[in-house]
């Protein structure tokens, strides 16, 4: 009897090693052929690739699928609308702001954005200072940001992976999901490609509420860019990779995708001072480009040091600029930057019992805002005593806010074992990080309220009301200390993964215990049937905004009457809405899955069902709830729960039909979210009102308890979604359609902030009211012609909503009726819009 057995352990770097890859599938593709021959000479083969089917299987979209799929702004958010875990933010596609490029916001099984960990290469860019927007617009206190410290460009990547359910040991700081995404590597060969992409306003439509103005000129201080009807977008970039030596080579990556939105200046008197002298000084207005710029570049050096030894070294820099400004406001532009470097070192190495896996890595993020002129002056003019008008000049302050971070992740996986029956595959890590957060006001800034008329200015010596935050620099820092394990056992066609992770940061002081259990049967022993469990806790992320919040208003002191400019004495009054953290604990959800997964023929059908129940939510309150101040302070008083069912279909292999490849996938999910505070705000929500019960509300009619309320936002019920693929060898033609399809909808909307006085007992809550929203249906399309006479250059045009579907994802308050009511108006997606895109693979 003669035994060819393929050892497991080349096969770990197949991932890594493409040379490795096609040698390994040579020689299992010679066993393969001759199986049969051995098997009648009575000669046993057994090939040992993976003995032990893997449970956690993520959900992923390559760089080919990537190439195929429309990209709009190419940001990598964008490529999981399609995944039934994943919500988009009701106001992430308004069709008002389309000049955008910004990632969108996304929810993962009803968690709240910031709460999702992003990876490039197993390290995460996730911005923990501040990144939530509180909806309160542009403000003096706060730099807009992201919860993504580096906006990736889609289509430099190799891979995009979303783990939403049953997630491994080795991934925490999340209570939503995990985003991994993988850089291009070299792949032993010389290639590379390069693209320019373009869209305009005069190619796409526009759908806008009749009641709104639909014109720049409307934008004000706080919303210097809600309405946006001419921009220009284009984006253009690509990557490289070629070899320096045998066994090292280079990729680099570029891309800049950039937006000019022409918007309309101020117009008429604008108030500056000189000294303590208040002057008018008259702006012409006209038009002028407000600018978005996201530059990327990536380096990513590989050494196959050995057979059983990789390293990699990469660099990745993202860089975005922000330059708005207010139509209803003198000298209001101003510029802000966000920078993100990760820089990181990766050895894997694989020893005869187990493979190891370490990573150093260094991290920086900053956000900087500068101002065309750093202080801001109102002149309430009463030149008609009976109908006094308000002059602004000035921007929102400059300030900076900076984050770094320096981690080392180890990760050691045993090579399977047999003991009593049973295939141990255990794996253990650790991961050491330490981060530290930085909030700068690098000078005083001032805001001056004047009473007057403009005749009167040369007299106006003194301000009737101002207000200062003063520079200073504040920072925090904390460590965080983490271990975990996991065995994946087999025995028969069963198969359990129990794990653990224990988690301890230095700012909230807990040992944070996750266990997480999951199991999978096969219920005929052919791979055809497989059911899953899974019963799993997730600890969520420590934001920096907790201990930096104090910073924002502090050094705030308020003057009141006979204020002089840019003097501050002791007649001026410290006023800061803060008081320090009382004692928190880290947010964390547990779930709760099931799932079946078969295969008919040449598909696959997966059937699943996600139950989250969140604890500990951070959110912020006034502090004192008896009308004493304004305090804010933080609490764990978040509740939340969530339940996904949803059911995937997919051919396994392309389907041949009229001359070309068919691949196809559908899903349809049906979602409930339910929390006591708004989602999409997170812990920057802040309802300053006293007496105010926040364990109650009152909604469509009726009093109930808070953690009732249906969410009121990333709430779609159902959803559908059709991708079809479909390439036409003959033609040298690629078509890809996507059809949407989200049902009618019934959503918690607070306007105007109000509240609601319970008659019988005097308490005060907040109102929301019930809206319905009716079902919407988008259909998008992309064709891609790279004729084989071009030697590599190729095209593609995309076309969103080819339809041209007006559907509405919101509504909100703007502006008064001719009775002085709320106007309540409807926010609308974009209607049809255009990409066209040549590029040139060599």
């Amino acid at each position: 009897m003669k035994k060819v057995v393929i050892s497991a352990l080349p096969l770990l770097l197949v991932s890594y090693n493409p040379a490795v890859f096609a040698k390994q599938n040579q020689i299992s593709q010679t066993i393969v052929e001759n199986s049969d021959d051995e098997v009648n000479n009575q000669d046993d083969v057994i090939v040992v690739t993976s003995p032990i089917p893997k449970i956690s299987k993520p959900q992923s979209v390559d760089s080919a699928q990537i190439t195929q799929m429309n990209t709009g702004d190419g940001n990598i958010t964008d490529l999981l609308k399609t995944s039934p875990a994943v919500q988009m933010s009701n106001s992430s596609y308004n069709g008002m702001t389309q000049g955008e490029i910004k990632p969108a916001d996304i929810s993962i099984h009803g968690n709240t954005s910031y709460q999702n960990n992003y990876q490039l290469d197993g390290v995460s860019f996730n911005n923990d200072v501040d990144p939530v927007d509180p909806g309160l617009g542009v403000t003096n206190t706060r730099v807009d940001s992201d919860e993504q410290g580096l906006y990736i460009d889609s289509r430099l990547i190799n891979e995009i992976k979303l783990y939403d359910n049953n997630i491994p040991v080795e991934y925490g700081g999340f209570t939503g999901g995990v985003v991994d995404v993988i850089s291009r590597h070299w792949n032993h060969e010389t290639n590379g490609s390069i693209f320019y992409r373009r869209t305009h306003s005069s190619w796409n439509k526009t759908h806008v509420d009749p009641a709104i103005n639909f014109d720049s000129s409307a934008n004000d201080a706080s919303h210097p860019s809600r309405f946006q009807p001419k921009y220009s977008k284009q984006n253009f970039g690509g990557w490289f990779e070629t070899g320096i030596t045998d066994n090292l080579g280079l990729m680099f990556a570029a891309s800049r995708r950039e937006s000019d939105i022409s918007s309309v200046t101020y117009q008429g008197p604008s108030l500056l001072l000189e000294g303590d002298d208040l002057i008018e000084i008259r702006k012409n207005g006209g038009m002028k480009n407000q600018t978005r710029v996201s530059d990327n570049f990536s380096s990513k050096f590989t050494w196959y040091a050995s057979d059983q030894t990789i390293v990699n070294i990469s660099a990745n820099y993202s860089k975005y600029d922000n330059y708005s400004f207010a139509a209803t406001v003198a000298n209001s532009g101003y510029d802000t930057k966000h920078n993100g470097l990760s820089m990181a070192l990766q050895l894997m190495h694989e020893f005869d019992f187990a493979k190891l896996d370490v990573t150093t890595s260094y991290q920086m993020l900053e956000d900087k805002r500068t101002n065309d002129q750093n202080y801001f002056v109102t002149l309430v003019d009463y030149s008609d005593w009976r109908n006094p008008v308000q002059y602004h000049s000035g921007g929102v302050g400059n300030l900076t806010t900076k984050q770094n971070n320096w981690g080392f992740k180890s990760k050691l996986e045993f090579m399977p074992i047999n003991w009593l029956n049973v295939t141990h595959e255990p794996s253990m890590g650790f991961e050491l990080t330490k981060t530290k957060a930085r909030y700068i006001r690098n000078e005083d800034f001032y805001r001056y309220t004047y009473t007057g008329t403009w005749d009167s200015l040369p007299w106006l010596s003194f301000a009737d009301h101002a207000s200062v935050f003063q520079a200073g620099r504040y920072q925090a820092s904390y460590d965080n200390y983490t271990l975990f394990a996991d065995d994946t056992m087999q025995y028969g066609r069963l198969t359990v993964r129990p794990g653990i992770r224990i988690d301890y940061d230095s700012f909230i002081k807990d040992a944070n215990l996750a266990p997480r259990l999951v199991t999978s049967f096969d219920a005929f022993g052919n791979g055809n049937t497989v059911l899953t469990t899974g019963f799993n806790r997730y600890y969520g992320r420590t934001m920096m905004a907790y201990a930096l919040y104090g910073a924002q208003n502090a050094g705030l002191k308020n003057c009141y009457y006979f204020c002089t400019p840019g003097q501050v004495d002791e007649d001026w009054i410290s006023s800061s809405d803060f008081e320090g953290l009382d004692s928190l604990s880290t947010p964390y959800n547990d779930e709760i899955s099931l799932g079946i997964e078969q295969i008919v023929d040449n598909s696959l059908w997966q059937l699943q069902y996600v139950h989250r129940k969140s604890y500990d939510e951070v959110r912020s309150r006034p502090k004192y709830n008896n009308g004493r101040s304004n305090v804010r302070t933080f609490d764990n008083s978040g509740r939340s729960k969530h339940d996904t069912v949803s059911l995937t279909v997919k051919n396994r292999l392309p389907i041949e039909f009229y001359h070309a490849e068919h691949t196809a996938s559908a899903s349809i999910s049906w979602q409930q979210s339910k929390s006591n505070s708004p989602k999409e705000l997170g812990y920057a929500h802040y309802d300053p009102a006293n007496n105010v019960r926040h364990d109650k509300v009152w909604y469509n009619g009726k009093i109930i308890n808070a953690s009732d309320l249906p969410a009121t936002d990333f709430n779609i019920p159902v959803k559908v979604n059709v991708e079809l693929t479909s390439k036409i060898p003959e033609y040298d033609l690629t078509l890809y359609n996507l059809l949407q399809w989200q049902s009618s909808r019934h959503q918690a909307v607070r306007y105007s902030n109000q509240y609601y006085i319970d008659p019988n007992t005097g308490n005060k809550m907040a109102k929301y009211e019930k809206e319905r929203f009716a079902s919407t249906f988008r259909w998008d399309t992309k064709l891609g012609w790279t004729p084989s006479f071009a030697k590599g250059a190729n095209f593609s045009v995309e076309v969103n909503n080819i339809l041209n579907k007006k559907n509405v994802i919101d509504r909100y308050v703007y502006g008064a009726d001719k009775v002085g009511n709320d106007r309540v108006v409807n926010a609308y997606a974009p209607g049809r819009q255009f990409w066209i895109q040549v590029g040139y693979d060599f």
